[in-house]
């Protein structure tokens, strides 16, 4: 049985998005698995995923990994941003 669904994530900068879909449309375009499909698409700041799978442990896997990747990216882009302030202030 087809699966689908469609995420739609608010970021605090269309600059977030750009970089999240720099990231994850390679990801897209040569998929691991032929079981599942994902459409990512950028509008202002908000990202949207949208995952189709054959099967139930598919879509599962498939969501997971790139919300997982969502907020991997978010997460080490905050990092860099804070570093940067730091050192700017100790120079």
């Amino acid at each position: 049985m087809k699966r689908n669904s469609r995420v739609s994530i608010e970021l605090p900068s269309k600059r977030m998005v750009k970089i999240l879909l720099n990231a994850l449309l390679p990801e897209t375009r040569k998929p691991v698995t032929s079981r599942s499909k994902v459409l990512i698409e950028g509008f202002g700041k908000r990202l949207v995923i949208e995952v189709e799978a054959k099967d139930l442990a598919a879509f599962r896997a498939t969501l997971n990994s790139y919300l997982r990747w969502v907020a991997l990216i978010v997460d080490t882009y905050k990092t860099t941003e804070r570093l940067e302030k730091n050192q700017g202030k100790n120079t």
